[in-house]
């Protein structure tokens, strides 16, 4: 079994396309989380946006990034 690395994006544009399509997600109940999750992901709370509804990167942690990365892999692949 060959494990393909985690593709990650290349530009603003695909970075934000993967925090509103985890933000759909959450939005549809299509994602649910243990508790123990919910601790692991308080950093897609902290996340803030600016008066033009792009997102702050200066807001966004470790572990909002990772999550958004996985969501949008997951979402882009067939499983």
């Amino acid at each position: 079994m060959n494990i393909a690395p985690m593709e990650t994006p290349r530009n603003r544009r695909e970075f934000e396309r993967r925090f509103f399509l985890t933000a759909e997600q959450i939005h549809n109940n299509k994602m649910d989380f243990s508790a123990g999750v919910k601790r692991s992901i308080a950093g897609l709370r902290k996340v803030r946006f600016l008066p033009n509804n792009r997102i702050d990167f200066l807001s966004v942690d470790e572990t909002a990034r990772l999550h958004v990365n996985m969501m949008a892999n997951f979402h882009d692949r067939d499983f």
